[in-house]
């Protein structure tokens, strides 16, 4: 998009907040104070109540209901007080839900259960998506709104997807759409599914240009905080800023649950990044500890840490706060303001990022929806699956240093893929043809895989393979055993070097054979299971048969099958011998990481590139013994390695210049002490300290 397009502004990265008033907040806070609140959280850019199922302005329309509470304009008089602060505007609608006793009146508005009573959510009666509310009342909304207040930059759309409905007219339309009926409440399809997620993005598509006719810089941002019933590539096509969430709360959501797990803001900001190069997405980032409680504080130590990853992976954050910063319990207050007041001063080290990653992991829509997690975001509830494979994955790669990106399939493209010098694949277990031949392209060509589990196993919508779907490693995963209580034979040098030269590391979980007893050079060969673990008979005997390691060369590439959960069992476990393991595969193939610490994994370290320079960022998340992190545990005494030709490190904390001293391609910094975290400027000359 060219630099003078009315959308250019999106290009930036933005410091958003957003106030969840309640209706009660109406006669209790003035324009004036939510203005100053956001300004004190550092912020630039909101998200203020609009229209829908509760309207903050005076409406002329019967299809939106006033706040009862509201006296005279709020959203208008927001807007003019706002705008002359230079902060952008979001407005915030709400087409997913009625007011109770809504569906009296409108009784085609709403979702129908097969019985014909009315679908609730958070006791109001949910919104159909082919009835005429969404396709014609909500445009006269919009309509409204748009000539009420010009200088509104656009709308966030909460809550948004197409929930399974049974009335008269979902049936008729899905039958003539799928050639099936709407299936029944546990029962997924994919027919069904392609249907209601290319009928949202069809839909935010019309409404995306109704409005940008009107104003052709006003954003649309559509968002659901687990993206149910989404295409997220379709969506994206469709937004003009990607909306996610990234809460992280210390309880989840009852209703739809979140996944919890530590590098969230990562796995959100990552694929946007892919998706929409060059246009922060907007990441929303509770201040409640708990979901259904909302009026209960975000521990400090959680929140900065949700905060800062999501800034260092160039995304822009909207902390959600339920009322006003001035309320009962308002211990997150003080770390919001601290953390928004550095990210205002710093606001240039957070322009312009660029990735610096040379490996590439698979995030497969396909294998979430149609393999063992059935369409969970938080994954399958046993642990596995292609979700709990896919954060391994990358848990594994932050805690060897290596800068990652992330791809989204379907959709993958061999010259996208041939931007990285490694792929990895995590238990894809449902790949289209499409995507299995851009994969073996990217390998012909002199490209890297790393595949983990089933790989292949089924098609793009989880129908079982006959035939192998790849080139590069043509096999069937076969049918899975489990090997809990075997062993891996360690014949390789490199791998064994790596464990301290012992023979054997554990086993266990699902592993498949695709290829029996496999090539020469193939290794983690299987032992046992031993069913028998009484401590008198624990005897490790044999070389091992099928391998847990595969490897192929095919055209000018290599690849790598590790057909057994090497992923989600590091999520569960944080198994120190499988982290060495792909450590030692992934150095043979591209190198050491350009990041090298003495810090335990509890320092996460973020490289990005910068137009005067690199960034780096070391965040504590060191946490009570088998608990979540949600409190600070200081941490002393370490070393950093950064491979950079920067001369000078500065503190993006105090502007200080770091001890620093070279070794060959390395800087090596000494950190005294690491709190929530530390952000450091590698610059190079006096220009770029200057513009520190």
């Amino acid at each position: 998009m060219p630099l003078t397009s009315p959308l250019a502004w999106t290009e930036e990265p933005l410091r958003f907040f957003q106030h969840l008033l309640r209706e009660t907040d109406a006669a209790k806070s003035t324009v004036d104070q939510l203005v100053g609140e956001i300004r004190s959280a550092g912020a630039n850019a909101c998200i203020v109540m609009g229209g829908g199922f509760s309207t903050w302005y005076p409406t002329k329309l019967a299809s939106q209901t006033i706040n009862p509470h509201l006296q005279g304009d709020f959203l208008g008089d927001f807007l003019n007080t706002a705008k002359a602060e230079g902060i952008r505007v979001l407005v915030r609608m709400d087409i997913s839900k009625g007011r109770e006793g809504m569906e009296a009146k409108h009784p085609d508005w709403f979702v129908r259960k097969p019985d014909g009573a009315v679908t609730g959510v958070w006791a109001m009666p949910q919104i159909c998506a082919t009835g005429p509310f969404w396709q014609a009342q909500v445009f006269s909304i919009l309509d409204e709104i748009l000539g009420r207040y010009p200088t509104a930059d656009g709308f966030f759309f909460n809550y948004l997807h197409v929930p399974r409905c049974y009335c008269g007219r979902c049936r008729g339309i899905v039958q003539a759409a799928t050639g099936k009926p709407v299936p029944a409440s546990d029962r997924r399809e994919p027919a069904y599914e392609a249907w209601r997620q290319d009928f949202l993005a069809d839909y935010m598509g019309r409404v995306r240009s109704f409005v940008q006719q009107r104003n052709p810089g006003a954003a649309i941002v559509p968002y659901h905080h687990v993206h149910e019933g989404w295409n997220i590539r379709r969506m994206a096509e469709v937004s003009d800023i990607i909306g996610s969430q990234v809460s992280n709360p210390v309880m989840p959501n009852p209703i739809d649950p979140q996944p919890i797990w530590n590098l969230w803001a990562a796995e959100e900001a990552l694929p946007a990044g892919a998706l929409k190069p060059g246009r922060p997405p907007l990441l929303i980032q509770t201040t409640s500890e708990v979901f259904a409680s909302r009026q209960s504080a975000m521990p400090k130590a959680r929140l900065i840490h949700n905060l800062v990853q999501a800034a260092a992976n160039g995304a822009s954050t909207a902390p959600a706060v339920n009322g006003l910063l001035e309320q009962k319990d308002a211990r997150f207050v003080p770390a919001l303001r601290e953390f928004g007041a550095y990210q205002q001063k710093n606001a240039h080290w957070y322009r312009g990022l660029k990735s610096l990653a040379r490996i590439a992991v698979v995030r497969s829509e396909h294998s979430r929806l149609w393999g063992e997690d059935a369409g969970r975001m938080a994954g399958a509830p046993n642990g596995n699956g292609h979700v709990a494979e896919f954060r391994g994955a990358c848990e594994l790669l932050s805690d060897l240093r290596y800068p990652f990106a992330v791809v989204v399939a379907p959709g993958l493209d061999a010259m996208e893929l041939g931007c990285f010098d490694l792929v990895i694949l995590p238990a894809a277990d449902c790949l289209s043809d499409t995507d299995a031949a851009a994969i073996d392209a990217y390998v012909e060509q002199g490209g890297k895989i790393v595949a983990t589990a089933d790989l292949a196993a089924a098609t793009d919508i989880g129908t079982r393979r006959e035939t192998p779907a790849l080139r590069c490693l043509p096999a069937l995963p076969g049918e899975a055993r489990s090997v809990v209580g075997a062993y891996f034979a360690l014949r390789r040098a490199d791998l064994g070097s790596v464990v301290d030269g012992i023979p054997h590391i554990p086993a266990a979980g699902p592993f498949w054979a695709p290829f029996g007893d496999g090539e020469t050079q193939d290794d983690l060969r299987i032992i046992g299971p031993f069913a028998n673990n009484s401590p008198e008979f624990t005897t490790v005997e044999g070389d091992g048969s099928e391998p847990g390691l595969i490897e192929r060369s095919f055209g000018e590439g290599r690849a790598i099958w590790l057909p057994w959960r090497i992923g989600a069992l590091y999520h569960r476990y944080s198994m120190p011998e499988y982290r060495r393991i792909l450590g030692a595969l992934v150095e043979a193939k591209i190198g050491p990481p350009p990041v090298r610490t003495t810090a335990s994994s509890a320092v996460e370290t973020i490289l990005y590139g910068h137009p005067d320079g690199m960034v780096l960022h070391l965040l504590n998340g060191a946490a009570s013994q088998t608990k979540r992190l949600t409190e600070l545990t200081p941490l002393a005494g370490f070393e950093v390695s950064v491979e950079t030709d920067a001369d000078t490190a500065l503190s993006l904390h105090d502007d200080t210049e770091l001890p620093a001293a070279r070794a060959g391609k390395m800087m090596v910094l000494r950190l005294g002490r690491l709190d929530h975290f530390a952000a450091i400027a590698l610059v190079k000359g006096s220009a770029g300290r200057k513009k520190a």
